[in-house]
C-alpha cells in the first residue's frame, strides 16, 4: 500500500454538524473551512445549498471570500425528484448555483428505501440516479455518488445495490461511495462487500462509515485494504448519533501505519492544533482520549512505563507524538516511581538528575497527597508548585493572615442569598484587608483574594478562571466527605492554561487552596518578581 494515494473527503460542515448539541453558524463554517484546508484534506463538503438557507449563504461567501490551497469544495444534495427532470428540479439547480466544482449526490441504493421512503419503483430510482448524474456531469461538474444505506442494501438485495452503483458509473460519476449509514457493519463485513463491489466496477470506490458499532475507523481502514481510494469522515469523529469516522485517526493510520499518501502538504504534523482549534469553534470540548491528538494520547502514568520510557520512549508508544503535532506527557500519581517524577520534572524544565533525596521526598508527598484525595495527573500546575517547594524554588508572593466567608439568606427567599469573603494578607510590604462579594462563597473568595493582591500584582487581572469542577470523595460519608476541586485558569495575554487542585473537608476550603495555587502559578509563569 506504500505507493497508494487515498482522497480524504471531509464532511464536518454537513454530516458532522448533525451531531446532537452542535449548531454551526455561517461564521463558524467560514472559520472551520480554512482549518480543514490547512489539515490537507482533498475535498471539503460545505453543506446542502438550496435546502438549508444558511448553507446557501455560506456557499455564496465561500465563492467570494475563500480560496483553498489544498482542498476542492463540494456541495451536497439529492437526485432529482420522481416525475421531474434534473434540469428543472430546483434542488439540482441550486447545486449548480452554488458554484462548487464537486457535487455529491446522495442516492438510495437499498431497494427498501426506494420503495418505502421515496415511494418510487426500483427502476424509477435508478433513472433518478442516472439522469441527475449525467445532467451535472454535462454541466462540467465532478459528481461523487454517495450510495446511502449501501451495506444494508447489499445484504438485503446485492444485485439491486450494485445496479444502483452502476447507474451512477454509467452516467459519469467519478466516485462511488459505499455508505454504512446505520453504522452497523464490522470490518469483515466491509472487506467482503467491498471486494464483491470491486469485482463489478472500475470506478473509484469510496467509504463513508458511521460509528454506531464502534468500528468507523476500522471499517474505513478495511475498505482501503479491499480497494477503496476515497474515504469520507469528520474531524474529531463528529456526526449524528455516535458520529462518523474520525478523519484524523484514519489519515494518521493510513500515513503512519501503511505509508499511504492521504493528507496534502504537511497537515498531519499540525493535526493536534487544528483538531483543538475546531473544537473551540464548535464549542465541544476536546476528547482527551481521542487517538493521536487527544491530551491523553501519549500520556503515561504507571511507574513501570516511566522507567522504560526513560530508556527509550518508543517502548511504550505506538508512534511518535510529534508526527501529529502532539507531545508525550508524564502523569504524576500514586502509581508514580522516581523515573516518572524525574521525567515530569524534565518536562517542566526542572533537572532532578542526581538528587535522590528530593525525588524520594516528592514521591512520598505525592503518594500521601493522593491518598487524601489529590489528583496531580489532572493538575500539572499544582504538582510543579509542590516540586518547586521541595527544591526551595517557590517564591513567596504574599502571606495570608486570615480569611473567612459569610453566607446569609432569608428563609423562603433562596435567590436572595448573600456571600462575602474577608481576606487579610500581606504583600509588597503592605497589609491588605478586603471584602469580596460574589454569587456564592467560592465566587466571593475569588473576588476577595484578587482585590487584596491586585495592587501589588496587577498581572492577576490577566488570569481568568475558565472551569471549576467539584467532586465529593468517599460519598458514603455524606456531608462529612472530603471535597476535591479542580480549577482551570487561562492567561488572557499569553493564552497559557493551567490546572490546580485543592482538597478539604468542604468545598470552600478546597476552593481556597485551588484558587491560591492558580494565582501563585500564574505569577510564577509570568516571571513576576515578588514585591518586597
Amino acid at each position: 500500500m506504500a505507493d497508494l494515494t487515498v482522497e480524504i473527503y471531509d464532511t464536518t460542515l454537513r454530516d458532522g454538524a448533525q451531531q446532537e448539541g452542535m449548531n454551526l453558524s455561517v461564521a463558524d463554517k467560514m472559520a472551520i473551512a480554512p482549518l480543514l484546508d490547512e489539515l490537507g484534506v482533498g475535498v471539503i463538503e460545505g453543506g446542502w445549498p438550496g435546502a438549508v438557507p444558511k448553507d446557501t449563504e455560506f456557499f455564496g461567501l465561500v465563492a467570494k471570500e475563500l480560496s483553498f490551497r489544498h482542498a476542492q469544495f463540494a456541495a451536497f444534495g439529492m437526485t432529482r425528484r420522481a416525475g421531474s427532470t434534473a434540469a428543472s428540479d430546483p434542488q439540482v439547480r441550486a447545486l449548480l448555483d452554488s458554484e462548487a466544482p464537486i457535487i455529491t449526490l446522495v442516492a438510495k441504493t437499498d431497494i427498501r428505501h426506494a420503495e418505502r421512503a421515496l415511494r418510487v419503483s426500483g427502476e424509477e430510482n435508478l433513472a433518478m440516479i442516472e439522469e441527475t448524474v449525467a445532467f451535472l456531469v454535462g454541466e462540467g461538474r465532478r459528481v461523487v455518488l454517495d450510495a446511502e444505506h449501501f451495506f444494508d442494501g447489499f445484504v438485503y438485495d446485492p444485485e439491486y445495490a450494485i445496479r444502483a452503483l452502476l447507474a451512477g458509473e454509467h452516467a459519469g460519476a467519478s466516485s462511488l461511495v459505499l455508505c454504512d449509514t446505520n453504522g452497523g457493519m464490522l470490518p469483515d463485513d466491509v472487506t467482503r462487500i467491498v471486494t464483491a463491489v470491486r469485482a463489478r466496477t472500475t470506478a473509484q470506490l469510496g467509504m463513508h462509515a458511521h460509528n454506531d458499532s464502534g468500528c468507523a475507523v476500522a471499517n474505513s481502514m478495511a475498505a482501503v485494504a479491499a480497494g477503496v481510494t476515497h474515504v469520507q469522515g469528520c474531524v474529531n469523529g463528529y456526526g449524528e448519533r455516535t458520529g462518523n469516522a474520525d478523519l484524523i485517526a484514519v489519515a494518521a493510520n493510513l500515513e503512519i501505519k501503511r505509508g499511504v499518501s492521504a493528507l496534502k502538504g504537511d497537515g498531519l504534523s499540525d493535526a493536534t492544533r487544528i483538531s483543538h482549534a475546531i473544537s473551540e469553534i464548535t464549542n465541544i470540548a476536546p476528547f482527551a482520549r481521542q487517538p493521536y491528538v487527544g491530551a491523553s494520547a501519549f500520556a503515561h502514568k504507571a511507574g513501570l512505563h516511566a522507567s522504560a520510557i526513560k530508556v527509550d520512549p518508543d517502548l511504550y508508544q505506538h508512534t511518535q507524538p510529534e508526527l501529529v503535532g502532539n507531545d508525550m506527557r508524564m502523569l504524576v500519581s500514586e502509581m508514580a516511581g522516581r523515573a516518572s517524577i524525574e521525567l515530569k520534572g524534565k518536562e517542566l524544565g526542572i533537572d532532578l538528575e542526581g538528587q535522590p533525596e528530593v525525588l524520594k521526598r516528592v514521591m512520598e508527598r505525592v503518594k500521601n497527597a493522593e491518598a487524601m484525595g489529590y489528583t496531580f495527573d489532572a493538575a500539572d500546575a499544582s504538582f510543579e508548585l509542590l516540586l518547586r517547594g521541595e527544591m526551595g524554588q517557590s517564591p513567596r508572593y504574599w502571606d495570608v493572615e486570615t480569611w473567612r466567608v459569610l453566607v446569609s439568606s432569608a428563609p423562603g427567599n433562596p435567590n436572595e442569598a448573600d456571600a462575602e469573603a474577608i481576606v487579610k494578607l500581606r504583600a509588597g510590604g503592605r497589609r491588605y484587608v478586603t471584602v469580596g462579594e460574589g454569587n456564592g462563597p467560592v465566587n466571593a473568595i475569588d473576588h476577595g483574594l484578587r482585590a487584596a493582591l491586585v495592587a501589588a500584582y496587577p498581572e492577576i487581572d490577566r488570569f481568568d478562571l475558565t472551569d471549576f469542577k467539584v467532586r465529593i470523595m468517599d460519598a458514603a460519608h455524606g456531608t462529612d466527605a472530603v471535597t476535591r476541586v479542580l480549577i482551570t485558569t487561562v492567561d488572557t495575554v499569553t493564552g497559557a492554561q493551567w490546572r490546580t487542585v485543592g482538597v478539604g473537608p468542604n468545598v470552600i476550603e478546597a476552593s481556597w487552596e485551588a484558587l491560591t495555587d492558580a494565582l501563585l502559578y500564574g505569577l510564577l509563569k509570568a516571571e513576576v518578581t515578588p514585591a518586597v
